[in-house]
């Protein structure tokens, strides 16, 4: 009997603070760290379990990486940047901020099959879309592919790679 009143008076205190508006949603205010871990937590497994049945074929093949860099550098570039290229302004104000890419740390945490499916549904309470809805297998393979060659990329390279100055070309 204890334990149900400790449970319901922790409902009732969770319900007030919620109520009350104490919790700052604000971009510019970072989740309390039991809130981070918890929602990291939660973001890892579901992306764990559900991207397990999914099978990725090889991903060396360089014409699905050059479709991969065409899609990135219309539509990932602004958010996640490039080499040599910061991401857009508003981006950086993306609470919590976008993957970066860039490093490595992102493919070494994620297996392909993995960062198919974070492209593919995209993740909510983050800027991340799903680009599923728009885009065939293929091209969300062929993402995959190119975003695995990021790290280590030079400005140059991702120039000649995406075919142009490297910068989305707006108005398409």
């Amino acid at each position: 009997m204890n334990v149900v009143l400790f449970i319901v008076a922790v409902l009732i205190a969770l319900a007030g603070a919620l109520w009350s508006g104490v919790y700052n949603v604000s971009a510019l205010s970072p989740h309390w760290d039991a809130t981070r871990q918890l929602i990291e937590i939660a973001r890892d497994r579901s992306i764990i379990m559900h991207s397990s049945n999914i099978r990725v074929p090889p991903l060396d093949d360089p014409k699905l990486a050059a479709k991969g860099s065409t899609v990135y550098q219309d539509i990932c570039r602004d958010c996640h940047g490039a080499p040599g290229q910061p991401s857009e302004s508003f981006a950086q104000g993306l609470y919590p901020a976008p993957a970066n890419l860039l490093s490595g740390d992102v493919q070494k945490e994620w297996k392909d099959n993995q960062l198919f499916w974070i492209i593919d549904n995209g993740l909510k309470m983050t800027g991340m879309p799903a680009f599923g809805p728009n885009n065939d297998r293929e091209t969300l393979l062929g993402i995959v592919a190119f975003v695995n060659r990021l790290p280590g990329m030079t400005p140059e390279q991702f120039k000649a790679i995406t075919g142009g100055s490297g910068e989305a070309q707006k108005g398409k």
